[in-house]
């Protein structure tokens, strides 16, 4: 089995940022997305640019932030968008200004000179049944894997792709992410672990309510132990080029 960890929320805080980076060079995360336009994009780009081992997707953004193009529909009084609660209950959403702001994403991650690995959301967004439809055409169009969809840019997948985003929040330990892998092992091809590492540094404690326990997970993922358990159920570390034909 293949199990791809990927770091959400790249380019978020500079305390973020190196901790996803020294999760890749001194642990098992090869993967990770960035939150293009954010106050800690030009470090995060920096990073990458020299962290030859990670992947870096788009962390498209519809709930933090300020939108890149007129997307009225999302955003408040103050020109960013909106929080999350009420989002998922809305079915109002115009389908071409959801179109506009998520090409306007890809195409200022691709204007960083990085290449695309693959979409996914901050808190899931792109799966709202108004939007997914339309970040399917944008994936399709750009050739790219989705998260949570098994959908890898021109068709359906045909291995067998499961995302688990339970390693989060309370009572993470390496015991409870070796219990997540085992339970899926021999049951999928491809695993994507969603994971949050950081260094706390206080822009992180000013804009994210999950800050203290991503220290914690950055422990964890960079864990000897950790890589000896995977080499031990024979798990392959992976990145979204695993999804692709």
């Amino acid at each position: 089995m293949h199990v791809i960890f990927n770091a959400d929320d790249f380019g978020l805080t500079p305390g973020v940022n190196l901790g996803i980076v020294d999760a890749c060079q001194s642990g098992v995360v090869r993967s990770t997305t960035l939150m293009v336009d954010m106050a800690a994009e030009r470090h995060a780009v920096d990073l990458a640019l020299s962290a030859s081992l990670l992947k870096v997707g788009l962390h498209l953004r519809f709930t933090a932030g300020a939108p890149l193009t007129d997307i009225s529909c999302l955003v408040g009084d103050n020109g960013l968008f909106g929080v999350k609660e009420g989002f998922w209950q809305r079915r109002d959403f115009p389908e071409q200004q959801i179109a506009d702001e998520v090409t306007a994403q890809v195409e200022h991650f691709l204007a960083t000179g990085l290449s695309l690995s693959h979409i996914d959301s901050h808190h899931h967004a792109h799966t709202h049944p108004q939007i997914l439809p339309v970040v399917q055409e944008v994936a399709r169009s750009y050739q790219v894997p989705l998260r949570a969809t098994g959908y890898h840019g021109k068709a359906q997948s045909d291995c067998r792709y499961t995302f688990e985003e339970s390693f989060y929040g309370g009572g993470i330990c390496l015991d409870k992410l070796l219990q997540i892998i085992n339970r899926h092992n021999g049951s999928c091809d491809v695993l994507e672990i969603m994971v949050h590492p950081a260094y706390v540094d206080q822009a992180l404690m000013d804009v994210s309510s999950y800050n203290i326990l991503r220290a914690k997970e950055l422990d964890i993922l960079t864990d000897k132990k950790l890589s000896e358990a995977l080499d031990d159920l024979d798990v392959t570390i992976s990145d979204y080029s695993i999804l692709l034909p």
